[in-house]
């Protein structure tokens, strides 16, 4: 993959460095594709995130970007629900297909993000962006 398409987890509202809390999928990263689903959280901000990042290296030229992003906001609160309720030992492990994992990636599928740019000033801003707050049923995190 080249530079020009690698992720960024930093911070929408401050660009620092952000933790990630959950590894819910990922593919790649492959020379032509990479996607992922993420829960980061910024301590500086005491904020967290829902990202969803989608390279794909075979889209032609008009048809969709090559580079896209999903995002809504997490709050502090959710992110701690996270920690504590998420039922897997492995949270960070993206490949695991417990019923936790299945489920997180189920519901962030319907979650509403809001796209953003990948690059440029209009990806580092809060404005208009979605929230999803996260809620357990039946012993496993989901978002909602």
């Amino acid at each position: 993959m080249s530079k020009w398409h690698e992720p960024s987890d930093d911070c929408l509202i401050c660009r620092g460095s952000q933790e990630v809390v959950i590894g819910v999928r990922e593919r790649g990263p492959y020379e032509q594709l990479h996607d992922y689903t993420r829960v980061l959280f910024c301590a500086a901000c005491d904020v967290g995130e829902l990202r969803t990042f989608s390279y794909d290296g075979f889209v032609v030229f008009g048809e969709e970007d090559d580079v896209m992003v999903w995002s809504s906001v997490l709050s502090a609160s959710d992110v701690s629900r996270l920690r504590s309720d998420f039922a897997c030992p492995s949270p960070l492990n993206h490949e695991c297909e417990c019923a936790q994992h299945i489920r997180a990636y189920d519901t962030s599928v319907k979650a509403n993000k809001t796209r953003l740019p990948e690059y440029g000033p209009g990806r580092h801003s809060p404005a208009g962006r979605t929230t999803v707050t996260v809620r357990v049923t039946d012993g496993l995190a989901e978002f909602c």
